[in-house]
């Protein structure tokens, strides 16, 4: 199944804007049934713009979530079925010292890889009064110590930045790359012919965002998505639709995040028959502000996460495993057990496939940050507490920012990831 959906916007002079919504979804490799929707609205003017685009936003959520989970699809599930893993590394040294609980914050460029509309409200500009700033960022993991020697050339960076269009939204764009190493080529003895690389996996995200009421923003991305394997490479492309939403709580503001992400086809090496699908997620999260002055601002973030990957199950391949794992079982599993197991559809909300994300900021003044976070991925148990644990620190001076981050521990050689954004804001 193929899903595009584009995002046409046109200003005027007379600070008219011309939305047109198009979305084409196309089911099977020949294309031979097309549905095709599209949705026009005209005169939506900046003195009143809130009522026809909250219609709007109905309309586009109602969209979403019907291609999420009601159109017919040929995704089947199965453990270890998801491929462009990319997709699932985010990023950010802030979004990371806060476990990733990341959904619904906001002002901050690296904000789209998780959700875009994050990027609907942008800081002040420090150097032109009265308008939005832009900001670029450069995040960087270096693999090779979890690692060892097997973790040479393993890394992950990305690049991005965000533009602030006035009253049209703002803009934005992300380059993601992952360097997989190298691997040694032998012969028929143990001696080292040649090194070889695994290549360097790419994602590249563009993203959009707009205030759509005084408490509802929105955003989209699109991502053209490159995974290699060697000498084999695939590409895929992938749609990203969130929203934020301020709630009427005025003693303790807190805002809402949800986000679909990485909604398209599957990625293949050789056979399309045999193409992976793209790690699908829901994510809901809060951002609520418990106290704030003039020079102190404590924020606590949550957030839960579902890998909706999983639509359905072959039915000869489900009734295959069954009879596998019963063969040795005294207390036979069930049809509905094994599904539950693998959290295929509606299952994946429950509670133990859930992806768990706590987080706590104190700014002193607009200088220092101290954080932490929490985060707990489905099916994987740590020794202790502390591999849950994350922290970090932000030092923001003028136009420049630097966060920092120390992880948890993993991998062969037990070691924690120092990871560092740097963001320039103008």
């Amino acid at each position: 199944m193929g899903i595009c959906l584009f995002l046409f916007i046109q200003c005027k002079p007379e600070k008219v804007i011309y939305v047109k919504i198009c979305v084409i979804i196309n089911i099977g490799k020949n294309i031979k049934n097309i549905y095709k929707e599209e949705v026009l609205f005209h005169k939506l003017t900046y003195t009143r713009p809130y009522e026809t685009k909250h219609a709007f936003m109905i309309k586009y959520f109602a969209l979403l979530f019907s291609v999420v989970f009601f159109l017919p699809t040929s995704i089947f599930a199965g453990p270890g079925r998801t491929g462009a893993q990319i997709l699932n590394l985010g990023g950010g040294a802030r979004a990371r010292a806060l476990g990733d609980a990341f959904s619904a914050m906001s002002g901050d460029v690296t904000a789209s890889l998780w959700n875009p509309s994050g990027l609907a409200e942008m800081p002040e500009s420090k150097l032109r009064a009265g308008q939005k700033g832009a900001q670029a960022s450069m995040f960087y993991t270096d693999y090779s110590a979890p690692f060892g020697e097997a973790g040479e050339g393993l890394y992950y960076t990305f690049i991005s930045g965000a533009m602030p269009l006035g009253n049209a939204g703002t803009v934005g764009a992300t380059l993601q790359l992952q360097g997989q190493g190298t691997i040694q080529v032998t012969s028929d003895s143990p001696d080292v012919l040649r090194e070889e690389s695994l290549g360097t996996n790419m994602a590249l995200t563009f993203s959009y965002a707009d205030r759509i009421t005084d408490s509802l923003v929105a955003g989209i991305n699109g991502k053209m998505i490159r995974m290699v394997l060697g000498r084999e490479s695939g590409s895929s492309y992938a749609v990203d639709l969130g929203m934020q939403y301020l709630l009427p709580f005025d003693l303790i503001p807190t805002t809402l995040g949800v986000v679909v992400q990485n909604i398209g086809p599957g990625i293949s090496f050789i056979d399309e028959n045999q193409a992976d699908p793209l790690p699908r997620m829901l994510r809901i999260g809060t951002s609520t502000s418990l106290y704030h002055d003039r020079f102190n601002h404590l924020r606590f973030v949550s957030g839960i996460s579902a890998y909706i990957d999983k639509l359905r199950e072959d039915e000869a391949e489900l009734h295959a495993d069954l009879e596998r794992l019963n063969v040795d079982r005294a207390e036979k599993l069930t049809e509905e057990q094994l599904l539950s197991d693998r959290g295929v559809g509606l299952r994946a909300f429950e509670w133990r496939h859930l992806q768990k994300n706590l987080g706590l900021e104190y700014w002193l003044g607009n200088l220092l940050a101290l954080r932490v976070g929490y985060k707990s991925e489905p099916g994987i148990n740590l020794p202790e507490l502390t591999d849950y644990i994350t922290y970090g620190i932000g030092i923001k001076l003028y136009l420049f920012n630097l966060d920092i981050t120390y992880g948890p521990r993993f991998g062969p050689s037990q070691a924690r990831l120092i990871e560092a954004t740097g963001v320039v804001a103008f």
